[in-house]
């Protein structure tokens, strides 16, 4: 018998006890009546839902795991030294290959030549070693999946097996000759009840984890994980050698590996159930009224002091009760030898009739009993009934699931497309770029004939200068306009070129290399020149605000003047 069917059987013997007494019974009913509105119990528990994509990786990947455990992968490491030849338990080939190549070994011979005994030998120890790369790959494995599946275990089991419950009662209850005030505020938190352990959704992905679990720790426990534990772990990123990529037990740890490292949610869900229950029924609020009538006599007791005037009656009566029982079996067993000397039947006559009516009191029960295991069936069905009904939710939760993955597919498709259009607007970009530049390149080759006609003209203004160099001033005087307005016309062109590299520049376009000397230092006349144009453009700018401002000005005071003759 567990706590609960204890508690249970006291409250149904307390209720059952205080309902054969008439004034208990009555001073229930008025505690239950009393104040009904305010009580109520709120217990609040956690519907977990596990996901069970991980649980299947995980125990996928634990038989891999178990047969590659079971491969023991070694390399045999051969230790070799020189030592003196009393020392020597064994000689192997090497230690003849060894004496060949060493004959320093031999110091003396012998009178005996046919046997030649060296006075050192090179003496081989092959060692078995367990930890080679891929031990050690099982061993960080085996470990991360412990931490991956204990973490999430224990908080599952914490959120599963938790009872979180308040009580709140206010009441008042007053008679004639008494008041009774009742004030109750209870919350209690339990952790591991047992109750929701058993009865829980969840309770068949919880067991396969905590096999999962056992089936890891048991893993570790290995000889052969033992000895990879002795040294250092490894760290990611892994080396995926050729045993990780061609052995299919490896391949499936390394899969399972890759799953938990990029594994990225939290793998349950939950969602907290709150049953609030207010006003009481008429069985609940009974129950709380003898609890509470007895919390009422607990203090009376105490408070007076009458403990041990109370055992003393109740060990009183007792007594009584018990020396009444006597008394009525033996007036029932007197009665019964006057009925037996009454009547003309004999003693084994009327024992056979009692063991007739006891074996029809068995058939009797036996019904009931059948009744009972009806009744358990009919339970177990509910149960099934139950658990159909929690299949079904979750198939529903499938259903819900495979809705979601088809929006996300939806969600997949349209960044597909959204991306799809980007690669286009970025190829017409491209297109639009490709003229841009071939457009440059026109230009470039206009600039550059206007460069070689302007060095034309530079030279044939040079040479008629030089020709002409004895000729009067006016015509002195028209080659330095000639040469002015080449001066103009090269400033336009900088000016040109400085805005056009300006505007390619604020378009985010490829300007080319201006790190060599005369690419800087034509940029340099670009930059004079506009730094010239902008100056002037300035001048021009003042003189005009100015200008702005005075007509402004005269208008305020003209105005001001005839506002005055008004």
């Amino acid at each position: 018998m567990n706590e609960l069917d204890t508690y249970y059987r006291a409250l149904l013997e307390l209720r059952n006890t205080t309902n054969s007494v008439r004034q208990c019974a009555m001073l229930n009913a008025a505690i239950a009546a009393a104040d009904a509105e305010d009580d109520k119990i709120v217990v609040t528990r956690a519907k977990c839902t596990v996901d069970e994509d991980w649980i299947c990786a995980i125990e996928e990947g634990l038989i891999h795991i178990e047969k590659a455990i079971k491969e023991e992968r070694q390399f045999i490491r051969s230790n070799g030294e020189v030592i003196p030849i009393e020392k020597v338990k064994n000689v192997s080939k090497e230690s003849v290959q060894h004496l060949a190549r060493h004959g320093n070994l031999i110091t003396h011979v012998p009178e005996d030549e046919n046997d030649i005994v060296p006075d050192k030998l090179f003496s081989v120890e092959r060692l078995n070693d367990y930890t080679v790369y891929e031990n050690r790959f099982l061993y960080m494995l085996l470990c991360y999946l412990r931490d991956f599946v204990t973490l999430r275990y224990n908080k599952i089991l914490d959120l599963t097996n938790k009872y979180d419950g308040a009580l709140t009662m206010n009441k008042t209850v007053s008679s004639a000759k008494r008041k009774m005030t009742f004030v109750l505020d209870l919350k209690e938190e339990r952790r591991d009840d047992r109750y929701l352990s058993n009865n829980n959704k969840a309770k068949p992905l919880i067991d396969r984890i905590d096999i999962i679990l056992k089936t890891i720790l048991a893993f570790l426990a290995t000889p052969l994980m033992e000895y990879a534990s002795k040294v250092a772990m490894l760290k990611p990123p892994i080396t995926k050698t050729n045993v990780l990529k061609m052995d299919n037990n490896f391949k499936g740890a390394v899969k399972l590996y890759d799953f938990i490292i990029a594994y990225d949610k939290v793998g349950y869900s939950v969602e907290n159930e709150a049953l609030t229950i207010s006003p009481f029924n008429d069985n609940l609020a009974a129950e709380l009224a003898d609890c509470s009538a007895l919390i009422s006599f607990i203090t009376y007791e105490y408070g007076l002091g009458i403990t041990s005037e109370l055992k003393d009656r109740y060990i009183e009566n007792e007594s009584r009760r018990k020396l009444e029982e006597l008394r009525k079996k033996t007036e029932q067993l007197e009665a019964l030898s006057r009925r037996l000397k009454k009547s003309d039947v004999s003693v084994e006559e009327y024992i056979l009739a009692l063991e007739k009516h006891v074996r029809a009191l068995d058939a009797e029960c036996a019904k009931i009993e059948a009744l009972r295991n009806e009744i358990s069936a009919m339970k177990a069905a509910e149960r099934e009934h139950i658990a159909k009904i929690g299949e079904l939710t979750e198939a529903v939760d499938l259903v819900k699931q495979e809705l979601n993955e088809e929006k996300h597919n939806h969600l997949a498709e349209k960044a597909l497309l959204q991306k799809q259009h980007q690669s286009d607007m970025d190829a017409l970009c491209q297109t639009h770029r490709d003229e841009l530049r071939v457009n440059n390149e026109r230009h470039e080759k206009e600039l550059e004939e206007i460069r070689l006609h302007i060095g034309k003209m530079e030279n044939d203004f040079a040479a008629q200068l030089d020709r002409e160099r004895a000729v009067s001033q006016s015509v002195r005087d028209e080659l330095a306009k000639k040469t002015e307005k080449y001066d103009q016309l090269y400033e336009r062109f900088l000016l040109a070129e400085a805005i056009a590299n300006g505007v390619r520049a604020r378009r985010g376009e490829e300007l080319g290399d201006f790190t060599d000397k005369e690419s800087f230092d034509e940029l340099e006349k670009q930059y004079n020149a506009f730094l010239r144009f902008y100056k002037k453009e300035w001048q021009k700018t003042k003189k005009k605000i100015r200008k702005n401002t005075l007509k402004i000005e005269n208008f305020k005071k003209t105005k001001d003047d005839s506002d005055g003759l008004e």
